[in-house]
């Protein structure tokens, strides 16, 4: 999408971005979805449809041609009334933001750094004032792009709110929560309310053991979006013509293979190799790593005799072993491989959102 907004605003267009901010009750679309709306009513993205997203359109032709954005607040009590195959019944607070080529560039270089950071993987926050309330020097629609700490693109005046974003936005990227934050200026009384767009880090997927589970796995996988290395020591199943989709396949010993990849906190691993005498070797080398999730498939019985001995013969920490989540997947009474690669997913997503279904693990 950011490369075709870019393209727009060198093409001279004024565009109008439309941002669900904050929710109530039954929504379509969660907090962070977007829609651009171009001057010749194009439509890029959704935030709902129905009768909801229609007034955000009306609203766009007029941010557009005044070029201020507006805070548009939809009822979807509407498309209850209206029979809608959309009824949701809550509220969405949606900013219309304007963009174009102004002196300053500000939108296109946005849109520059937006496509970078999703070429390079990384994590980023975009930081956008929708009410400046009383903060001096303040305006709707002032804007900072904030990579590693440090603020690459924006239009943010005031220093003390400048400050407060960076600090806010530090906490909303461990979160990696999108959220409208009011912020008080240090030692005075002015207050403003900012929207965190967060931009996490690629979630990789590295799903050790290439065997028939893996196929509907790396499947709902792609879906959700992960970057995936699929790896096994046989290069019968571990090759392109099994996994065309993913962006690894690694063939080899599957515990050195692991050692060699670099796990960050947007990691999951997914063991599911033919034998505990394998699936044991490689959560060795994973286990004291800092990956978001590690589930092993395997018995109760098998598991637990694993951790025993991790923790009786190699002093691994309980609280490692803890985090393990094995076995693996949600308890769905899952019995087909595509079953059983759905309570795996469904677990990751579950630990990426803090969710409350019952993992088999007891997590």
């Amino acid at each position: 999408m950011y490369g075709q907004v870019k393209q727009y605003l060198e093409e001279g267009e004024t565009l109008a971005i439309a941002t669900i901010v904050s929710t109530l009750g039954s929504t379509p679309r969660e907090v962070g979805a977007q829609m651009v709306i171009t001057t010749s009513g194009e439509i890029l993205g959704t935030v709902g449809g129905g009768c909801g997203e229609a007034e955000v359109r009306r609203e766009a032709v007029h941010v557009i041609r005044t070029r201020k954005p507006a805070l548009v607040k939809v009822e979807l009590m509407d498309d209850i009334e209206s029979n809608s195959p959309a009824v949701c019944g809550g509220i969405l607070n949606v900013f219309v933001d304007p963009w174009w080529n102004d002196p300053a560039a500000v939108g296109k270089h946005l849109a520059e750094e937006l496509i970078k950071v999703q070429e390079d993987g990384a994590a980023a926050v975009v930081a956008t004032v929708i009410n400046a309330g009383n903060c001096p020097d303040t305006s709707s629609g002032e804007k900072c792009f904030i990579r590693d700490g440090v603020v690459k693109v924006g239009n943010i005046r005031n220093k003390e709110l400048l400050q407060a974003v960076l600090l806010e936005a530090e906490s909303r990227l461990k979160r990696e929560e999108c959220r409208q934050v009011a912020l008080t200026l240090p030692g005075t009384e002015c207050k403003a309310e900012v929207f965190f767009e967060v931009l996490p880090a690629m979630r990789k997927a590295i799903i050790v053991g290439a065997g028939h589970l893996a196929i509907p796995l790396v499947k709902f996988a792609k879906i959700l979006g992960f970057h995936i290395t699929v790896i096994d020591d046989r290069v019968m199943y571990a090759n392109r013509e099994r996994f065309p989709d993913v962006e690894e396949v690694l063939v080899g010993d599957m515990a050195e293979t692991l050692r060699g990849i670099d796990i960050t906190p947007q990691t999951y691993i997914v063991l599911i190799t033919r034998g505990h005498q394998y699936d044991e070797p490689c959560l060795r080398e994973v286990i004291h790593s800092s990956a978001k999730y590690i589930g092993m498939i395997g018995s109760r019985r098998r598991i637990k005799a694993c951790f025993i001995r991790f923790r009786d013969e190699e002093g691994i920490p309980e609280e490692l072993l803890k985090r393990v989540y094995a076995p693996i997947g949600l308890d769905i009474k899952a019995e087909s491989p595509e079953e059983i690669a759905l309570s795996i997913i469904a677990e990751m997503v579950k630990v990426r959102r803090g969710g409350a279904a019952q993992s088999l693990a007891g997590h």
